[in-house]
């Protein structure tokens, strides 16, 4: 059974490195009688700077590169530049769930990488491979090569109750470990086109980069996973959903065990019965999944499901919920059958359905590391001459165009190299004498201009098999340029 869309209008965002687009947002269930039972919370300011640092060393941050990604838009009436091609780049955010290196993170995030790097809280670089992803949920599992690394603290991200104030922690815009807090606006949530998944609905600000980062509570236990904003113009508008922890960790075992998350469906597209809608069927509470879209040759349309029915229960006489519906139909095994529970027309009656198996996702491929055969480590240099003019460039070494090990670096067009390691550099000839005795395994430094800053950046070693390298106590973090 799927969540069908709905109309157009305002429209959510993907908050990592690569964005999607859902429909509005429809009413989250009724407060939760236990919700009215919680007593006075403790002071969230004191109690989320203790969280933060607890849960610090588990969060990661993760840098992903895609062959073939978005490109800068060549100017009205100009040919495209050597810089409209390439590879794009993005952040994202994960945290450690396995000390053996399993970690969590958004599907979204790191669909179509390249490649994937994971940098931990004390600064390790480590290779990642994609263990498993699943778009519906936008739950992915990584795997890198490390043993005895911090884990988060679980909680239960399905009990959360509006009004109780959660914090994130993640990478906006590649700033590692940033801490946002807010509270919980709705739980659950539902977005049409979603497929039923549950989401935590927040006002905690989430910026491209947090997405895949954990959301924890004032007890400074994770309950959710960072996934998406609700905006019109791409930038943070109060809105905010993340997956709630129980849902993300049923998926990331299965994904775990098998690769793959396999889903039982009938062949429905469906939306919750809302408060507003039930009336208008003849309905009093505002339970049940109501059809939307029938697939064509599905087993719904055989049994004779259409439009305007609403599925009230799943192998179960009394009503239930939208979510318990979703994950009933979503349990059945291929070629069983599942009694359904419909109304139509203001009578109930029961319907005999088949089951079909969703097909799994693609399945994951390693991410690639960089090719050992460089030339200039990915990067086209070309030499600025001249007297400098107005709104001219000075005269050096200028970045063209870039890939491999200096994409994944963050060098990009424009960026004007001026030294590798400790030797300065003004010309090609000069670039080239100073790398030709670096090897594979070495980690090299090039110092960069960048508009009116300059850092030196680190390109890591180019060889497949690297050991991550930790930054020693009290070293400087390398700017992220």
């Amino acid at each position: 059974m799927k969540a069908g869309a709905l109309s157009r209008g305002s429209f959510a965002l993907a908050v990592g490195a690569f964005a999607f687009t859902l429909a509005f947002a429809v009413e989250a269930g009724a407060q939760s009688p236990s919700c009215l039972e919680r007593g006075p919370s403790v002071s969230q300011a004191a109690d989320f700077a203790a969280a933060a640092a607890r849960q610090s060393p588990a969060v990661v941050s993760i840098l992903v590169t895609e062959a073939g990604g978005e490109r800068p838009v060549a100017g009205e009436g100009r040919s495209p530049m050597p810089w409209d091609r390439g590879w794009s780049r993005g952040f994202a955010s994960g945290f450690i769930i396995g000390s053996d290196g399993y970690i969590l993170t958004s599907a979204h995030a790191v669909a179509g990488a390249r490649s994937i790097s994971v940098v931990t809280a004390d600064q390790r670089r480590f290779d990642a491979e994609v263990a498993g992803a699943d778009r519906l949920s936008d739950v992915a599992l990584l795997k890198v090569s490390a043993r005895g690394l911090p884990v988060v603290a679980l909680g239960r991200g399905s009990v959360l109750c509006p009004g109780e104030w959660v914090a994130a922690m993640g990478a906006p815009f590649g700033f590692e470990r940033s801490v946002t807090a807010g509270v919980v606006s709705a739980n659950p949530r539902y977005m049409p086109g979603g497929s039923g998944v549950p989401l935590i609905q927040t006002d905690v600000a989430l910026n491209p980069g947090n997405s895949g980062g954990p959301l924890f509570d004032e007890r400074g236990e994770v309950v959710g996973m960072n996934s998406m904003i609700y905006s019109p113009g791409g930038g943070y508008f109060g809105v905010s959903f993340s997956l709630p922890i129980d849902t993300a960790m049923r998926v990331a075992d299965e994904l775990r065990a098998t690769g793959h998350v396999r889903r039982g469906h009938v062949g429905v597209r469906t939306q919750p019965l809302t408060a507003d809608l039930a009336p208008a069927f003849g309905l009093a509470a505002a339970q049940g999944a109501l059809v939307v879209r029938v697939d064509a040759d599905s087993p719904a349309a055989e049994a004779g499901l259409r439009s305007g029915d609403v599925v009230l229960a799943v192998d179960a006489d009394a009503p239930m919920g939208y979510a318990d519906i979703q994950n009933r139909v979503a349990a059945a095994r291929k070629c069983s059958r599942v009694a359904l529970k419909i109304w139509r027309h203001r009578a109930p009656l029961t319907v005999q359905v088949g089951v079909l198996e969703n097909p799994p996702d693609d399945p994951p491929r390693p991410a690639g590391r960089t090719l050992a055969q460089e030339t200039r480590f990915g990067l086209e240099l070309a030499e600025r001459k001249g007297v400098l003019g107005i709104s001219l460039p000075s005269p050096g070494l200028y970045v063209q165009s870039v890939s491999g090990s200096a994409q994944l670096a963050g060098l990009r067009y424009g960026d004007m190299l001026i030294a590798v390691n400790d030797v300065e550099v003004a010309s090609l000839a000069d670039f080239d004498a100073a790398i030709r005795s670096v090897a594979e395994s070495d980690t090299v430094a090039l110092l960069v201009v960048r508009g009116s800053a300059r850092s030196y950046v680190a390109i890591l070693p180019r060889s497949v098999a690297r050991a991550p390298v930790a930054r020693r106590a009290g070293e400087a973090a390398v700017p992220t340029p």
